[in-house]
């Protein structure tokens, strides 16, 4: 079993995150070619009580009440798609009361079209759906989701979330060598995105091991070139191929006589100094974590300032 809050783990899409898992290994509504996680165990489409809720509260209560604790968001994310727990809003509403950070969750957009799912997804700060496909017979070969789903119905819901909600949605395709890679579904991926338009679209590939083999990673270079198909532009969030003599050192006196002068969130920090965004994430929790460098709130992003 899986812990139910877990990390902070540094991500480059998010920043310093705080897992919530809801649910039990492995629980989704796809079983995708390149999922990280494994295959699929239990493939279904029933929002329940996976994990009780109770159970979650408490974990959530007595991670958050760590006075040493530092993240940068709260991130609903794990063993599955965390659409399917029932009480995904009810969590999500005592989770706001126990942090002042910003909320995300990732979902592979299978339940998009409920309208109660709707509901609990507009009130996150930052929803991060996953569309790799346009094309109902591509969907079916990537995705491999339970029966009866259909990618229009998937893509028409993102569209009315995205007209409800008041918080960011950072739309992701992962693109898999030799089956999403081609002219027709790239034109599809496009005019689906016009269509819902997202905040932010980001372009990955794989990464990690996959749970099949088929699952091929296609080139940085190949990313970085179809960005510009999308409105708005396409960011590249895969970095294996990135060298990392390509940054500097993380220094921590540098960072600190960054913020003398003013607050800066880390990507900023990152940036600003020629830093690798994960390394920097590193440094900053230990900095925070001995009192050198504090973080305050300013419009649901966690700034940093000495």
């Amino acid at each position: 079993m899986r812990e139910i809050v877990f990390g902070p783990v540094r991500s480059r899409r998010l920043g310093l995150s705080l897992g919530v898992d809801l649910l039990v290994p492995k629980t989704c509504s796809f079983d995708c070619l390149y999922c990280e996680i494994g295959p699929t165990t239990q493939k279904t489409i029933e929002r329940k009580c996976w994990r009780p809720t109770e159970e979650i509260q408490k974990a959530l209560e007595v991670r958050l009440s760590d006075p040493t604790l530092h993240f940068e968001v709260l991130t609903f994310a794990g063993s599955g798609e965390p659409t399917l727990h029932q009480d995904l809003g009810k969590i999500l509403k005592f989770a706001q009361k126990l942090t002042d950070r910003p909320i995300c969750i990732l979902t592979n957009s299978s339940l998009v079209f409920r309208t109660d799912v709707q509901r609990d997804l507009c009130a996150f700060d930052i929803v991060l759906p996953s569309l790799d496909a346009a094309i109902q017979e591509t969907f079916l070969r990537l995705n491999r989701p339970v029966p009866g789903l259909k990618i229009e119905d998937i893509i028409h819901g993102l569209k009315m979330l995205r007209e409800k909600m008041t918080g960011q949605m950072w739309l992701e395709i992962m693109l898999v060598g030799g089956i999403n890679d081609n002219a027709q579904d790239l034109e599809a991926l496009v005019k689906a995105v016009e269509y819902i338009k997202p905040h932010r679209v980001q372009l990955n590939t794989v990464a990690r091991p996959p749970a099949y083999p088929e699952a091929k990673a296609i080139a940085l270079e190949t990313l970085q070139g179809l960005c510009d198909l999308f409105t708005p532009k396409a960011e590249v969030i895969y970095y294996k191929d990135q060298k990392e003599n390509q940054y500097r050192r993380v220094s921590s006196e540098e960072i600190i006589t960054l913020l003398t002068h003013r607050p800066c969130p880390s990507e900023e920090i990152a940036q600003a100094l020629g830093y690798d965004y994960k390394d920097t994430l590193l440094v900053l929790q230990q900095l925070v974590q001995t009192g050198k460098v504090k973080t305050k709130i300013y419009q649901k992003r966690v700034f940093y300032y000495a």
